[in-house]
């Protein structure tokens, strides 16, 4: 569950986002109503200009690549996606090459104003092979004419090679800030086995998790900001599908909120940077950090060049998949009690609440065979 709070050039909405029938509400006043009050700010980069690239493979020479852009916004910051690879790789000790040694230089096209962008993206921890970043740093430059990428594998001795697929340039401009709040929990809720480690699972599971399914209506640089009481946080960006049985696939961007991440945010605290896209729909996650510890509740910022859109779940979707399929039956029939029934899950962490909140159609403080017809109606797969 989350509350929303959206700050857009001084207005200032709450949005509520509960399925019909959702008892969370009186349980609401577990989590913070926050309104974030800002003045007048500046430095979110939208994107305004992408250019197709072709791939290529860096080796221990940096590789220059031209990009012509054509927009008549100033430029003020770059972005960059593609899939990250490594092409000869030490397989046997892991240490090279990853995809935080990739660093880059872009020079505008008056060839003065240079941007360092030393690494591009990514983290020693978990897979960060798809590269969608953005940096600033750029004041204000023309966006016609060519920009100069030289790229660089950082401290990679030979013979170790990286490689980049499905490459796109980026033109970013400043506009204002636009800001949103969201207050969670995973105190509750469904569970998975969280990524941690590079194509790795932790054993720290299962935990609870939360999600919030999206798009945006800007495409640009975001901030996921992400702060819990105490102890550690992991939040994780999916692009596409979120399946958390498969918690590898589709992960886009990851926040460490365990002391050790690059950014320097301390325990307890997660930053994720990333460049979204319109038309696509993106899962942000927060998770529990092991079964052990108590699940908190957590406070996101999220700045950007635009407020994202939160889509709706199915009331049945209990994992928040975006689908209702098996694995929601399962719940589904652990809450199944009949008529005038109280539910008695039996699954670790699902109580009352959540077997009403997500399986009591017809909110008549049971579930029966007339839930399962709308269970049925909703089943995807």
């Amino acid at each position: 569950m989350q509350k929303v709070c959206a700050v857009s050039n001084g207005e200032c909405t709450h949005r509520l986002d509960t399925p019909l029938g959702n008892r969370r509400i009186a349980r609401s006043c577990l989590l913070l109503s926050a309104i974030l009050i800002v003045g007048p700010a500046f430095g979110a980069q939208k994107q305004v200009e992408t250019i197709a690239g072709a791939d290529f493979d860096i080796a221990q020479t940096p590789v220059v690549k031209t990009v012509t852009g054509t927009t008549a916004d100033p430029i003020t910051g770059v972005g960059f996606t593609a899939q990250w690879t490594a092409v000869v790789a030490d397989n046997e000790n892991g240490v090279y090459p990853w995809s935080l040694d990739l660093g880059v230089n872009v020079t505008a096209p008056n060839g003065t104003d240079v941007v360092n962008w030393d690494p591009l993206g990514g983290d020693v921890t978990i897979a960060d092979y798809p590269l969608q970043d953005f940096t600033d740093g750029l004041p204000s430059v023309s966006g016609v004419g060519d920009f100069s990428w030289q790229f660089t594998n950082l401290s990679v001795p030979a013979p170790y090679v990286s490689g980049l697929r499905n490459v796109s340039y980026h033109l970013l401009t400043t506009v204002p800030d636009v800001v949103e709040v969201i207050n969670g929990s995973v105190a509750t809720g469904p569970h998975w086995s969280r990524p941690f480690f590079i194509a790795g699972i932790s054993g720290q599971g299962p935990v609870n998790y939360d999600v919030v399914r999206f798009e945006v209506s800007e495409a640009g640089g975001y901030t996921f900001h992400s702060v819990v009481p105490s102890g550690n946080n992991f939040n994780y960006i999916y692009q596409n599908s979120f399946d958390p049985s498969q918690p590898l696939a589709n992960l886009l961007d990851y926040g460490l909120g365990n002391g050790n991440a690059p950014n320097g945010t301390p325990v307890g605290t997660s930053l994720i940077e990333v460049l979204l896209q319109e038309n696509t729909t993106y899962f942000y996650v927060t998770s529990q950090w092991a079964f052990f510890t108590p699940g908190q509740s957590f406070t996101t910022t999220i700045t950007g060049p635009a407020l994202i859109s939160k889509l709706p779940f199915a009331q049945q979707d209990f994992d928040q998949d975006g689908d209702v399929d098996l694995t929601d039956y399962t719940v589904f029939a652990d809450c199944l009690a009949g008529p005038d029934a109280s539910p008695t899950p039996t699954i670790d962490d699902v109580d009352l609440a959540e077997c009403l909140d997500h399986f009591d159609g017809d909110t008549d403080n049971d579930v029966d065979l007339a839930d399962f017809a709308g269970f049925q109606a909703a089943f995807t797969d």
